[in-house]
């Protein structure tokens, strides 16, 4: 498949074998988003690729996008639960700071761009690799796909999840122009998933690194943000390059191009002796646009390759051509003596159909002695069970056979078959049933009730005998399953959060707060605040489950929307005369600790940043920082701060026409441009708002203001003072502190417009209020005598 072509129809390639094949299809979808792509993005969200399941959440946001009432109480929600995650994330040990990237992903809103570059900061600080023991020893061997995120591909997520403009354009320019590799692989990361055409040429130089991980990593990138522009840098890159790893990881981009004078280097690296570049060479002829004649023949030669995954790939791409004896070669390798052989061809027949698979993988299984190759082959039949689902003879087939597994004495192969009956469908619940009946072994009795919950089970008295079970791993699977049970099991999840694990305190937090206990967020925060690193870690997992629910997904009358709903309904009457943009916990406390600079610019400047690393999610702290370091000449990072308060409320006049002028000042016309068009925009609609609220109204007054306005035809901060006029006219309370508190964080250095403020505010807001009062007396009368 092309370049072009997979950004044109990445639905075809998005269930492809090759994981940068699938991301990039994946990453081009969430780009142009439509409606029958639902589907897809449900099946990636609850994904182990924590980069894939973000893709799927964007894209599902950009379909069903909350009400702007659902974002702020989410948002509110989730406002501390983000600002604590940052903090483990910039520090503790890697697998800590792993967890909390992992959740920071799907903040509710866009991350500032403060808050971003405060985490990527903290990449040079010494890594602390130090493992976390879970003080409970596994009391069978755990089977799970080999997991690639670090804590690069934690960043990149971070990277990529930030909107297009021109801030994310200048923090991935200032970092990819780094010399640290720490640095560098989260920036060509997210430029795979999110590419940026201006970053073409820099990318183009890291392609050419002596660092290998660096090279292939920017080849990647180079090709999503130029496109078909490059497509012969990469051929020559893929001539050029010795090292055959590099190789490796060139052939698919270079396959990807769709040019001719590709498929003779494909045809003659699949019959290398380096087995990596044959196999890559294979995944790359797969997915090449050749024909279907030169593909099988390609696969009839390499199937005669001596290394046994060289010729397992080329079986498997073989039959899916057609070839039946590509399948008579598997079965042959899985009766080989050889253990590499039978666990090359169990992998490979993961990728064939569930019919024909399915019954070949559970004869091997029944005789395989290995733990490799056993490990293989249970990765192979979990694989294919979700598509076998609602296959009447596969179940019939295979429901005997986990019966068989059931009863075996070896208490591993018991929980691998309860885990695989999970995944088979509804037909296999009561073989679950009867054997939970008997069962003993802790960690048998985990992977049953884990798999009851999968299938849909809401018996309640088949769960509540465990809530008391000695090992954690069986009273946490339990609460997860239990939900099935819905509010008949409220008793049991607030009970358990008492339990001293924090793995189990966890699932009975998530639980409460699917049931509508949107309160229980707070729990989850403490479980991040705690030395314990499992406190922490299990605390990570649980908010990133919570932060992946969308409420527009759920039915209407799931009690999740309807808490969420309710929520939104008694914050708007309970602050509905209150400033919206001031309405945050640490405002009035700020206030409070800039009073005591007495208006000193360089001090202001010093507690608004020590704030700003305190809350960098906090718009009001960083808006005034951003007019502070405008007013003491550092327009550069004035800019910047200002440029990632535009994402968050790109509709505020004062934020845009300080933006326009601090562009002018910068000297960056394109961006100049940009800000004064939406200026004007904006405030020509603004002025036709005042002006025909203005019509409607009767009197001398009517008449001046009339006068006033037809003054103000080019954008300027004067319409504020008409707005609110005319405002305070129509007995808009809410509206005037809104529009004042624009003004206070525009302009942070008048208090003639804080007192006044100050003065407008309710008695529910009488702590920011005092706060205002003390910091407004603080303040020079005059502007000039502001320092």
């Amino acid at each position: 498949m092309t370049s072009d072509r997979l950004i044109k129809y990445p639905r075809d390639a998005v269930r492809a074998t090759d994981g940068w094949i699938r991301k990039s299809a994946l990453a081009a979808m969430v780009r142009d988003p439509q409606p029958v792509d639902r589907e897809i993005f449900e099946d990636f969200i609850d994904s182990d690729d924590t980069t894939l399941s973000l893709m799927s959440f964007l894209g599902l946001k950009k379909l069903f996008p909350p009400t702007i009432m659902v974002r702020d109480t989410w948002k509110e929600l989730f406002g501390e639960s983000v600002d604590l995650l940052s903090r483990r994330a910039c520090t503790g040990p890697a697998q800590l700071r792993v967890a909390a990237l992992k959740a920071l992903a799907f903040a509710p809103e866009h991350l500032s761009f403060g808050l971003v570059e405060k985490v990527l900061e903290s990449l040079a600080a010494p890594l602390n690799f130090e493992s976390i023991n879970s003080g409970q020893t596994p009391g069978l061997a755990l089977v799970q796909n080999a997991q690639h995120f670090q804590l690069p591909e934690g960043f990149a997520v971070l990277l990529a999840s930030l909107p297009g403009s021109h801030e994310r354009v200048d923090l991935l320019r200032r970092e990819i122009g780094s010399q640290e590799p720490s640095r560098l692989l989260p920036v060509l990361l997210a430029l795979q998933l999110n590419p940026v055409a201006e970053l073409t040429d820099q990318t183009l130089l890291l392609a050419r690194s002596p660092e290998r991980r660096i090279a292939i990593e920017a080849a990647r990138a180079l090709l999503a943000c130029g496109g078909s522009k490059v497509y012969l840098l990469i051929l020559s890159m893929l001539k050029e390059a010795a090292d055959p790893q590099r190789k490796a990881a060139l052939l698919p981009l270079a396959a990807s191009t769709g040019r001719e004078e590709v498929w003779p280097v494909i045809a003659n690296y699949a019959a290398s002796d380096d087995s990596m570049l044959a196999q890559a060479a294979l995944q790359a002829a797969e997915n090449f646009a050749a024909p279907i004649e030169d593909k099988a023949a390609l696969y009839r030669r390499a199937i005669k390759s001596r290394d046994p995954g060289t010729a397992c790939l080329a079986a498997q791409y073989a039959w899916q051509a057609g070839s039946m004896k590509a399948l008579r070669l598997l079965e042959n390798y899985l009766s080989s003596e050889t253990k590499t052989q039978r666990a090359c061809a169990a992998a490979a027949l993961g990728n064939l159909s569930p019919e024909t698979a399915l019954p070949i993988l559970a004869e091997s299984f029944d005789r395989e002695k290995n733990g490799d190759v056993i490990r293989q082959l249970i990765l192979s039949v979990r694989k294919l069970l979700p598509r076998a689902r609602g296959n009447l003879r596969v179940h019939d087939l295979l429901l005997p056979w986990l019966g068989r597994l059931m009863k075996s004495t070896d208490a591993f192969k018991r929980s691998q078959s309860a885990i695989l009956c999970g995944l088979l469908g509804r037909n296999a619940e009561d073989l679950v049933l009867r054997t939970l009946e008997k069962e003993h072994h802790p960690h048998v009795i985990a992977s049953l009730l884990s798999s009851l919950g999968r299938l849909g089970c809401s018996r309640l008295l088949v769960y509540s005998r465990f809530h008391d079970h000695s090992d954690s791993r069986v009273r946490a699977n339990m609460l997860t399953a239990m939900l099935m049970c819905g509010g008949e099991a409220v008793s049991y999840f607030t009970n358990a959060l008492k339990d001293n694990v924090p793995r189990v305190r966890g699932a009975a937090a998530r639980n409460l707060f699917l049931l509508g206990q949107l309160d229980i967020v707070g729990t989850l925060n403490r479980m991040l605040l705690v030395p314990e690193p499992l406190s922490v870690l299990a605390g990570c997992y649980s908010l990133g489950q919570l932060l992946r629910i969308q409420p527009p997904l759920l039915s209407p009358d799931h009690p999740l929307p309807l808490a969420v709903a309710r929520r939104s309904a008694m914050q708007q009457k309970s602050g509905s005369y209150g400033p919206m943009l001031l309405n945050t916990p640490e405002i009035a406390q700020v206030f409070s600790e800039m009073a005591i600079a007495r208006g000193n610019r360089k001090k202001l400047i010093w507690i608004l940043e020590e704030k700003s690393r305190r809350h960098p999610s906090s718009y009001p702290v960083r808006r005034m920082l951003a007019s502070l370091l405008a007013v003491d000449g550092d327009l550069q990072r004035a800019a910047g701060i200002l440029g990632g308060c535009l994402v968050e409320h790109p509709g505020i006049l004062a934020d845009i026409l300080d933006a326009y002028r601090i562009a002018v000042k910068l000297g960056n016309l394109d961006r100049a441009t940009d800000y004064g068009e939406s200026a004007k925009e904006l405030y020509n609609e603004l002025l036709a708002g005042c002006l025909l609220l203005c019509r409607s109204i009767r009197g001398s007054g009517a008449e001046l203001m009339m006068q006033k306005l037809h003054h103000l035809s080019e954008p300027s901060m004067n319409l504020y003072n008409a707005m609110i006029q005319l405002k305070v006219l129509e007995n808009e309370s809410e509206t005037v502190l809104d529009l004042m508190s624009e003004l206070v964080l525009a302009r942070p250095y008048n208090a003639m417009v804080i007192r006044k403020l100050a003065s407008m505010l309710p008695e529910s807001f009488s702590d920011l209020r005092q706060a205002l009062s003390v910091y407004s007396a603080s303040l020079p009368e005059t502007i000039q005598g502001f320092q």
